[in-house]
């Protein structure tokens, strides 16, 4: 019988979601996809996730929109609601990347794990990655993901392809941020799929890094500033 009830209350959720879901679609700008929506802290409203990762308000009558940063204030200290349901988003969208699919590279002391998309051209990228064996000394595993910014046609996606594919995964990435050459290879690629959800997440620069609970920091920062940082996360 409890099953039986549990089953119900979960398809009159389903039921009542629909229809809202519609509503919200029809308020936003031709072309603008709708992520998620669920409740927002904002009495009589929802956070609703659009296009690249970004957050809106709708009132649940439907007649209001608010676009803004939404500030909690938790004993006196301010936190963003939008970072929070962002951050969410990111975490859900990660999860659906194998994480065999990483170029990894793993403290042997491993306390914490960053998550970095990256683009083999990308100077920026090329300075962090020579300061890889710095995080892995400090017990920070760096999980490397394909952003060849400049999209599929671009130099950068067939370089990533080929190291993706390669037998060492490892050296060949090193190679490529070192301006070497590496040799041509093909298999069943993640590199467009890892470029699209970063996309999906907001992803528009590189070097992007994800700490454990979804936030995003994008561009270079120096390694014991970064370190700092994770361990303080």
């Amino acid at each position: 019988m409890k099953q039986f009830l549990l089953l119900v209350f979960i398809l009159m959720g389903y039921v009542l979601a629909e229809p809202n879901k519609e509503k919200i679609i029809n308020l936003l700008p031709p072309g603008v996809e709708l992520n998620f929506f669920e409740d927002s802290e904002l009495e009589g409203f929802y956070a609703v996730n659009v296009a690249n990762n970004q957050i809106i308000y709708i009132s649940k009558d439907f007649k209001y929109v608010f676009a803004g940063e939404l500030i909690r204030f938790n004993n006196s200290t301010p936190e963003s609601l939008n970072d929070l349901y962002k951050q969410k988003y990111v975490l859900s969208e990660l999860d659906k990347i194998n994480e065999n699919e990483a170029i990894k590279f793993i403290s042997n002391s491993e306390s914490k794990v960053i998550r970095v998309f990256t683009d083999v051209k990308c100077a920026y990228c090329r300075i962090f990655h020579s300061e890889v064996q710095r995080y892995l000394d400090e017990g920070i595993s760096v999980f490397y993901y394909a952003f060849p910014r400049d999209g599929n046609l671009s130099d950068s996606f067939n370089d990533m392809n080929n190291a993706w594919c390669s037998r060492d995964k490892n050296e060949s990435l090193t190679r490529l941020k070192l301006g070497e050459k590496i040799e041509n290879s093909k298999c069943d690629s993640p590199v467009e799929r890892h470029f699209l959800i970063g996309r999906l997440i907001g992803v528009t620069g590189t070097p992007t890094i994800i700490l454990d609970d979804g936030s995003m920091l994008t561009g270079y920062i120096p390694s014991e500033d970064l370190i700092k940082i994770i361990k303080n996360g």
